[in-house]
Order: structure tokens, then sequence, then C-alpha cells
């Protein structure tokens, strides 16, 4: 029995774990990077830290002392942000640092395309258009940097980049393309109708294929580079949002995936387009079975809601974990409802359902009898009041779930992670190792011929999971509290301006 090894390029750093047939993660390895930011807006990375960074964790892994001497890799599998351009010459090397998803440097070229072709946009990709999608970025590089974009032979993705350099070939998967706003959803091709409205020659783009398809086998270069051996499959894998949901074990629209992270999300499995309104501005994703799609709805600042109130209370007295800890215990002497304190989670604006950047946060209510104690109650509520918010703009999608699994930081939060159930009225299914890079690792099985599919993936992958009861009784009382909580929405709505639609 050999390993499964999964390799996710996030955003601040390069993940990987080794996983057994059974689906127990036996090493993980961790390399840190910080995206460059030479001028505001601009968030870019040079992909040899990547590659670099991959080959450090993978070497760490197989030279670890308790890897049994001899095991086989059966497969590598690869995850990675979203969206960012990487634009490789005939030379296949880079010609310009890899512009990332949280680049905004695009934003004049998302107010002109919206303003000529939002609806053609939205009616192909069945995605909003925003400053982290490809388009508007490809169209910034063909204004500002003409010559590079001359001299592309490829565009590729983070994860993509890598298979290129362990592999040399060029592909990618649906989950990254249906993020380029140059993907046609339901047919699961690109769009010749977009490249053509773009000028976007198709000969740029790589090819599409299958989450669990082999891309390719480790060239001669790079098993020197990380000590793998040259018959080693690549599995193509899938953005990190489709592979942490399979890690996750939702593969289907029975359950949902509910993340507390930095940004909170509530997301499942679709396997029809039909229901989808065409003003939607949810997330849809390919997912990695054929004609399947991950609906994928978010709030901005959930965990970094919390993140924000321990720098303010505990900054310069205690770590982050020692804060965080003396927050929850101190939450937990309040009553539901924060004893008549609200909190709007808007620090960066607000996604679903508002999907308006102009929000602000606000506690209201406060008075000279709140405490501590208080602010940290109203944040953690606020944000579950924000989830619930979001769950609503699902409609009747939400209707189908008989489960919520629990991924993300912010489920090590015990007092927190009962509120938001409590407020959502739902048992939650707390899913251990549920990251990217091992739902990379479990596609590389599929594709390696250990699962059968990636079902099967998930009914041997996903163990151990324990269930979050709710309270019915505050369940009841957050009822009254959420009507609330909207109302004064509305009040400061009417107070600074309407928001945009």
């Amino acid at each position: 029995m050999g390993y499964l090894l999964g390799i996710d390029i996030g955003t601040s750093g390069c993940k990987g774990l080794l996983m057994d047939h059974d689906g127990n993660v036996i090493l993980e390895a961790t390399r840190e990077y910080a995206p460059e930011t030479p001028t505001p807006g601009w968030s870019r990375q040079n992909p040899d830290v990547w590659y670099r960074s991959a080959i450090d964790v993978i070497r760490e892994l197989m030279g670890d002392p308790s890897i049994k001497t001899g095991t086989p890799v059966d497969a590598v599998g690869l995850t990675g942000q979203m969206r960012g351009v990487t634009l490789i010459g005939g030379d296949d090397l880079p010609l310009l640092p890899s512009i990332l998803w949280n680049d905004s440097r695009c934003h004049r070229e998302v107010e002109e395309i919206t303003a000529r072709h939002g609806d053609v946009i939205q009616n192909i990709t069945k995605n909003p258009l925003n400053t982290m999608c490809t388009l508007p970025k490809l169209l910034w590089i063909k204004k500002h940097e003409p010559e590079a974009w001359e001299h592309t032979k490829t565009i590729l993705y983070p994860k993509d980049s890598i298979a290129f350099r362990l592999t040399g070939t060029t592909a990618t998967d649906a989950s990254d393309a249906s993020g380029s706003s140059l993907f046609d959803m339901q047919e699961g091709t690109w769009s010749d109708e977009l490249l053509g409205l773009f000028s976007i020659e198709k000969r740029k783009l790589p090819t599409v294929l299958s989450s669990t398809d082999v891309s390719g086998y480790i060239t001669d270069v790079a098993a020197k580079e990380t000590g793998l051996p040259t018959d080693v499959p690549v599995i193509v894998g899938g953005s990190d949002a489709v592979t942490e949901m399979l890690a996750s074990g939702v593969v289907d629209l029975s359950s949902a995936k509910l993340r507390l992270g930095t940004s909170g999300a509530i997301s499942t499995i679709i396997s029809d387009l039909s229901g989808i309104p065409a003003d939607s501005k949810a997330y849809l994703w390919a997912f990695a079975e054929t004609g399947t799609w991950m609906l994928d709805i978010n709030t901005r600042s959930s965990a970094q809601s919390t993140a924000w109130l321990r720098d303010i209370l505990y900054g310069d007295v205690l770590d982050s974990a020692e804060a965080f800890a003396e927050m929850e215990k101190m939450a937990e002497t309040v009553p539901v409802g924060a004893d008549g304190l609200f909190f709007h989670p808007y620090l960066m604006g607000e996604d679903a359902p508002y999907w308006d950047h102009r929000l602000t946060a606000s506690f209201f209510g406060l008075n000279v009898s709140h405490g501590r104690a208080h602010l940290v109650r109203a944040v953690y509520e606020g944000t579950a009041f924000a989830l619930a918010d979001a769950n609503g703009a699902l409609g009747s999608v939400a209707d189908s779930f008989s489960s919520y699994h629990l991924v993300g930081g912010g489920t090590k939060n015990r007092v927190w992670t009962g509120i938001v159930l409590d407020v959502l009225g739902v048992d939650g299914l707390l899913v251990p190792g549920a990251s990217a890079a091992k739902g990379a690792a479990m596609m590389a099985g599929v594709g390696a011929g250990v699962f059968l599919d990636i079902r099967d993936a998930a009914r041997r992958c996903v163990r151990g999971s324990t269930t979050v009861p709710h309270n019915r009784d505050n369940h009841a009382r957050y009822g009254e509290l959420f009507e609330r909580y909207k109302e004064l929405k509305k009040i400061f709505d009417r107070a600074y301006g309407p928001i945009s639609t």
C-alpha cells in the first residue's frame, strides 16, 4: 500500500500532506510565504516561490523518519487559490509575477465590462463579475503589459503552474476555469462567444480536464528536485474551495459545508442549473463530478470580526491563542442576546445577501452595563446572524440540507460554533482534518484507481466526525433577535443612504 500526496498552493503558504489508502493523514508540512504588495491594490507572487515551497514540502514529507522506506507515492494531487494569472512564455518561463485573486488593480476593467457586457457574462458563466475574476486581470495585462501578452504561450492558475513544473504539461480543471469569467458553465468548456468578445486567443488557455484525470508524470528534472520517482502520476485536482468541499464529505444537495474562516461560507453541491436566478450573485464552481456544481455563498467578515475584537481587547496583553480562549470563556457568562447589544459584522462591507462594499460594521444598544464579555458575545452572535442572512439568500436550496458540515479555524471555538448552530437552528457535523490538501490527495486517489470515484473517496476518507447539537430554546429566542437584527440594519440604511444592488 502506497501514499497519496496532496499539495495546496495557498495565498500565504504551501501545505502538503501524505495520506494512506484508508484516508488516514500520515504527515503534514507547511512553508509560509507572503504576497508582494508593491502598491495599494496590488497582490502578486513570483511563481518560482510556489514551486520552491512545494519542493521543500515534498522533501520534508518524504524525508521524515516516520515514513516507511520503499513505500511508493501512488499519485500527487494539486489544489490552490483560484483565479490568479500566471503568464508562461515561449521559453516556458513566467513573463510577469503572478497576479493573485485578491489583486484589485483591474477595478476599472470590471466597471467597463459590467456596463457593456455584464448580462452576457452572467448568463454564460453563472457568476458575478468582480476584481477577483481572471478576465478583468487579463484585460488589464493586455492594456498595461502588451508585450507580455503578445509573448504569452499559456495562461495557468497557481496549482496548474506547479503541475507544469512537475510534468511539463499545461492543463486545468473545470473548477478553476469556472472562476475565470470565460467559462461556459452549462457546456463545461471555454466560451467561444466570450473569448471572441474580448479578443482572447483560445490557444493561450489551458486544456480543461476532469479533476481526477492524470495531468502528466513527474519528469526527470522534477524527480531530481523533489525526490519523487519519474513514473508518479500528477492528478489535475481542483480549486481549494472544491477540494475542501470534498474533504468535508459534502458531495450532494443533502448537506452543506458551513465554514467559519476569515470569511463565512455556506456551500452545497447541485446537479441542476435551471433553478439558478439570472441575477444570482452566489458563486458557482464546477465540481469534481461532471454535471455537478458547487454553490457557494459568503459573508465577508466572520473570523475576521473575532480577530479584530481580539486585537482591540487583548492585542497588547495576551498572545493570540490565550486571547481567543479568554474571549470564549467570557462569552459563556453572557445570556443569549448579549443583554440587548447587537453587532453587524460589516467590517469589509458585505457579500450575501447584500453585496455592498459600502456597508460598515456597528454596535447597537451599547450602555453602561455592558462590558468586554458583552462585546464578545455580540460579535459571535452578529457573525452568526450574518450567516443566517446569507443562508436565506439560498432560498429553497437550503431546505434540502439534512446536515451542515463544520470546517474552518473558527470551529475550534466551542461557544461561537454553538451560537452559530443555535441561530441557524441546525445540528452540525464537526469534520476533522477537512483541508484542501486532503481533498487534493483524495482526488489523487481517484485518479490512481485507489478509490472508485469521489463518492467512494468521501465514504472512505471522511471519518471521525462528531455531531454538535443545537439548543432548541436558544434557537427560538434567536429567531426573535434575528428579526431585530435585520430591522436595525434597515435603520442604518435609512440613516446612511440606500445600499447598492
